[in-house]
């Protein structure tokens, strides 16, 4: 048997302000106890906050940060998200950066989470990536997974693992995890929604097998 092996980073930021840095020195402290890690997935919006105020067209100086961290540690990078901005309209993008340093795929959120997303426009395509040798992965983003049909067009495109950024502070965070079971278990993947803390979330994420079985859930810390 071989392993793959992910670490979900869940953890405290800025709600509005650039916390790149942080998550830099967050990935290095993680490479130098856990040197094993293949993947390292944030949670929505980390890099620069929950603000569309802050977009910038990609690629940006940002995820050129991201691309150095993946090549430095030779590691699967997932930053979380970035709001986007293209011409005269902002989307929630997510990076998939591979061991060298190259962006592999980018995905737009379909479901932008309103009011709280006012403005943010919805993205047209779902989105899979291989790794050699060990299989293939969708990404989906935070109220993405309350439409059933985006895991299972996922699935359908051969997803075995689905990494779900998500930034949640509210009571719906309870059965979002029933979601992420459900999710898991009628599509037969794994299912990692990884949320933030603090301001930028109120944590326990999770970790779910094909048969909806919870790995590891978190508390509510970093």
């Amino acid at each position: 048997m071989s392993y793959f092996t992910i670490a979900g980073v869940q953890m405290y930021a800025l709600h509005h302000g650039d916390n790149t840095e942080a998550m830099r020195h967050r990935v290095d402290v993680l490479m130098s106890r856990f040197p094993q890690v293949q993947m390292v997935v944030f949670s929505e919006l980390m890099p620069m906050g929950a603000s569309p105020h802050h977009a910038e067209p990609m690629p940006s100086n940002a995820e050129a940060l991201f691309c150095q961290i993946a090549e430095q540690h030779r590691i699967w990078l997932i930053p979380g998200s970035m709001f986007e901005q293209v011409d005269d309209r902002v989307y929630n993008t997510l990076s998939v950066i591979n061991p060298h340093g190259q962006v592999v795929a980018r995905y737009r959120k379909m479901f932008p989470f309103c009011p709280y997303e006012a403005g943010v426009e919805s993205g047209g395509e779902f989105v899979t990536f291989d790794v050699p040798n060990v299989g293939r992965f969708g990404v989906s983003i935070c109220y993405d997974m309350w439409f059933p049909e985006t895991t299972r067009t996922l699935a359908a495109m051969g997803a075995e693992v689905i990494l779900h950024p998500t930034m949640t502070d509210t009571i719906d965070r309870d059965i979002e995890l029933s979601i992420a079971r459900t999710n898991a278990a009628v599509n037969q993947c794994y299912f990692f929604d990884i949320n933030g803390a603090g301001a930028i979330g109120n944590g326990r994420s999770i970790v779910v097998g094909p048969s909806g079985d919870v790995i590891h859930q978190a508390g509510t810390g970093e």
